[in-house]
């Protein structure tokens, strides 16, 4: 066989192979419709008690977790609000003055946690909270100093913050809640079982701080949900005489998840007498984070390739968990493609340059190397000879392809991305069919809230987020009748809400 024979065989493998995997990576009707059926299913079975021996990781419905949230902003609060919010490699303090009219404004200061505080297994709850209570001075003095002679003078009044603390916590109330464990690199066993709240309350007043009440404790998606909700109704949205309803609060970036508002009486996992109190009071809905990352752990019914179970079992730092994260969230859409690069190389299919694994760039071999940013670029890439997806594999792994190689890789970063998006509808879809949101109202429609960098900045993932909605369960006319609104700093103004709702 010659050298151009040869060389056109490989190229027509390599087409079948890919085409085969995109086959893999397909999600039709039907699929969504069992998706999003198994979805209802699991998040009745969350909000029932947990089984004798349960926990929220090994349950086999949605962790579904009350965040004691009852009301949802209607964009006619006032006032000055605070908010703190610890993720995995910064920490952040704002202050949000409301000015009631839908708008608000907003000022924040960002601090990179210390790598002595993530990686020492020696230090204690006093050092973590201590930093943050000291960022929290170092902000009051840079946009508050007035606060800070009024509290000296005893004249300042209390200001109320929300807590943004995304880690896995046992919550009983609005404004307290036990840490279960730690993720994202932090280490500090003293926290375990301990009120995140408290320790931060406890700082903030050694620091003479006490002024600060933290009064509210929430993650990242509620409030997603909430700063959607205080938005919601700028002219902006009613320009088009939409009568639309915030419904659900969500995020597609590097993780994913997403809340709603469910009625009080079925959320029978709270203690009764919780139930009967809130009812009383007149509060019928309570928002629930659902853990949607958590869908289908199982794998009964999330569709499978040989590269999740890959990256699940081998590369991912918490195997057997977050199943459906791992299929659709920003993290890991760039490793997929890795991992397929590499299989397609160990067949004799694509990069023969190299003539073993060990030879492939450095940066190939690196998990989690391969960002979702540049999919995005060879995800629209009409350049000739896909020019810009040459320089994009160049830039980011040092690796030289073929022109044929290119247009197969496209492919595949298409069916990644689509598989993502198709899987991203499902809870969307979901929770909708399960509230009755889209009936509520005569000509009624609906808001999703969303926050992260694959919803926001990803070429074409709402529009396939979309097409896949008008596939499912809610069908075209359901999908119309459905508005994504990207929802801007949730995670501070949404916290600062959640105060105000306290």
């Amino acid at each position: 066989m010659s050298f151009d024979d040869l060389h056109k065989a490989t190229a027509k493998a390599l087409t079948q192979k890919v085409d085969d995997i995109c086959k893999e990576f397909a999600i039709d009707a039907d699929k969504l419709s069992e998706l999003t059926a198994y979805f209802v299913e699991s998040m009745e079975k969350g909000l029932q008690p947990l089984d004798a021996g349960e926990s929220e990781e090994t349950a086999k419905g949605l962790p579904m977790i009350p965040s004691f949230v009852t009301g949802k902003p209607n964009g006619t609060e006032k006032g000055v609000l605070l908010a703190a919010d610890l993720g995995g490699t910064n920490f952040r303090v704002c202050s949000v003055d409301l000015s009631g009219d839908h708008t608000f404004s907003l000022q924040q200061m960002k601090s990179k946690i210390p790598e002595e505080l993530l990686e020492d297994d020696s230090v204690t709850s006093q050092e973590l909270f201590g930093y943050l209570a000291r960022r929290t001075v170092a902000f009051m003095k840079k946009y508050h100093p007035e606060l800070l002679e009024e509290h000296a003078k005893d004249t300042a009044k209390p200001l109320k913050m929300g807590f943004t603390f995304s880690y896995p916590i046992d919550q009983k109330s609005l404004g307290s809640g036990t840490l279960i464990r730690w993720t994202k690199g932090f280490k500090i066993k003293d926290t375990i079982g301990k009120d995140v709240v408290q320790l931060y309350q406890e700082q903030l007043n050694a620091s003479n701080l006490g002024m600060i009440n933290v009064v509210a404790l929430t993650n990242d998606t509620v409030g997603t949900f909430l700063s959607h909700c205080y938005s919601s109704g700028t002219a902006d949205s009613l320009s088009s005489g939409e009568i639309s309803e915030p419904v659900i609060g969500c995020i597609f970036g590097t993780g994913t998840n997403g809340c709603y508002m469910e009625e009080i009486k079925n959320i029978v996992k709270l203690p009764e007498e919780t139930r009967a109190k809130l009812l009383q009071e007149g509060k019928t809905h309570m928002v629930i984070n659902t853990e949607w990352g958590s869908f289908d752990n199982e794998l009964k019914h999330l569709p499978t390739s040989k590269y999740d179970i890959e990256i699940d079992q081998k590369l991912s730092a918490n195997p057997g968990f977050h199943l459906f994260e791992k299929r659709v969230s920003g993290m890991f859409l760039g490793e997929l493609l890795r991992n397929m690069l590499v299989d397609l190389h160990a067949k004799g299919l694509i990069l023969n340059q190299y003539r073993s694994y060990a030879q492939l760039p450095h940066r190939l071999r690196v998990p989690f190397e391969l960002s979702s940013e540049v999919l995005s670029h060879i995800e629209i890439d009409d350049s000739t000879g896909l020019r810009e997806t040459e320089l994009s594999l160049l830039q980011s792994l040092r690796l030289p392809t073929t022109p044929t190689e290119r247009v197969e890789i496209q492919k595949l970063v298409r069916a990644i991305s689509r598989r993502s998006a198709y899987l991203a509808a499902v809870p969307i879809a979901a929770i909708l069919t399960k509230t009755g949101a889209l009936n509520k109202r005569y000509h009624g429609e609906v808001e999703v809230g969303c926050d992260g960098s694959v919803v926001e900045y990803y070429p074409g993932f709402r529009s396939m987020l979309r097409h896949a909605l008008s596939l499912s369960p809610i069908g075209s006319d359901g999908e119309r009748k459905v508005h994504l609104r990207i929802a801007k700093d949730g995670s501070g103004v949404g916290a600062a809400l959640c105060a105000l709702v306290a």
